[in-house]
This record gives structure tokens, sequence and C-alpha cells, in this order.
């Protein structure tokens, strides 16, 4: 049976029992550094999709941040639910978490080695980190990406995360949930 991961990611093969393996793209496709940036923006998507079907379109709001680093590639969701910030592992909805920790967050190595591989093909700086936030009620949502090249790739992930967090926390009450509206970035992406 196929992960929720799996069924968004992966090429869809009838009859395959290698169809985990079974990408849309391969390193060996001759793409423009245009189509793997987009491939990579549809990857992002489906994130967002994963992470609302796996709350049960219970929250209001999803950010994501997507560590692309191959030794400690990782995926850090939190939730605004009913006002407030959530851990995605903070949740009083075991099945949720389940669902979260499962098709989601056991498949960063997939999804980094992926993108990865196909910034490596059309020679684009590869990734650091992504951020990605989606707002429930207006279906906006805003992907950030922050490469290899520039300053806050050397961020320590997991203060920067934190730091976002408390960031996101401190601003969230003065953005109406349809505002259509960015939210901070937090350290990521300093406003100077």
């Amino acid at each position: 049976m196929l992960s929720m991961f799996d069924k968004l990611f992966g090429k869809k093969t009838h009859g395959d029992s290698n169809a985990n393996k079974n990408y849309i793209y391969s390193s060996s496709s001759k793409l423009t550094p245009q189509e793997a940036q987009a491939y990579w923006v549809k990857m992002a998507q489906k994130l967002i999709v994963g992470a609302i079907n796996s709350v049960d379109h219970t929250a209001e709001r999803v950010f994501i941040l997507v560590s692309f680093n191959e030794n400690d590639s990782t995926i850090d969701i939190f939730f605004q639910m009913d006002g407030q910030l959530r851990m995605w592992n903070d949740l009083d909805n075991q099945t949720h978490k389940n669902i979260i920790s499962n098709s989601l967050i056991s498949q960063a190595p997939n999804l980094v080695k992926h993108v990865n591989c196909l910034y490596d093909s059309v020679d684009i700086t590869r990734l650091a980190y992504s951020q990605i936030q989606y707002e429930f009620e207006s279906k906006a949502w805003y992907l950030h990406d922050i490469s290899e090249d520039s300053a806050e790739a050397y961020l320590d992930k997991n203060p920067a995360f934190l730091k976002w967090f408390d960031d996101v926390s401190n601003t969230i009450d003065s953005i109406p949930l349809d505002g259509k509206q960015k939210i901070t970035w937090g350290p990521f992406k300093p406003e100077y």
C-alpha cells in the first residue's frame, strides 16, 4: 500500500511493484532550470495538500520548513488551529500525528534527494531551506526558497525554526485569516 506521500509524489503506474521508486522526472531527464524549479513548486503544493489532509482540513494556516541538507533532511510543520499555533507533534489528535509522521515527516530524505537531483541535473544552486505558508480560508499559499549560496543558508535550523514559530506567533493576531497576506519568514528572510 502506498503512503500518502507516495500517492502525491510518485509517478502513476499500473501494476508496477516498483511504483514507489518511479518518479515523473529522474536525473537523466533533460529538464530546463525553469522546469526543475516548477517541479519543486508542484512538490511544495503537494506538501501543503498532504499537511491539510493529514489534519482533516482543521487547520487555519499551515507553516512548513524543509531542510535540504542530505545528511539531516527534515520537514518541520506547525499549524494554526483555533487561533493557536501548534507544532505537529503537539497536536491532540494521535491519528493526525501518526499520519503526519508516517506520510510527510518520514519522507524528507526522499523529497530532498529528489529535489537535489533535479537541481543538480540542470546546474541550479541547491536549496538549503524552503518555507511554505498556506492559509485555508483564502487558499493563498506562499513559497520562500533559500539557496545554498545565501547568508540564511548557514542558519542553525532548529533555533531558526523555533524563532520563525515565535515570530509567526507574534504576528498572526494582526493578520485576518482571509487576508491573503504573507506572514513573516522569521530569520530565514530578515527585513532590513
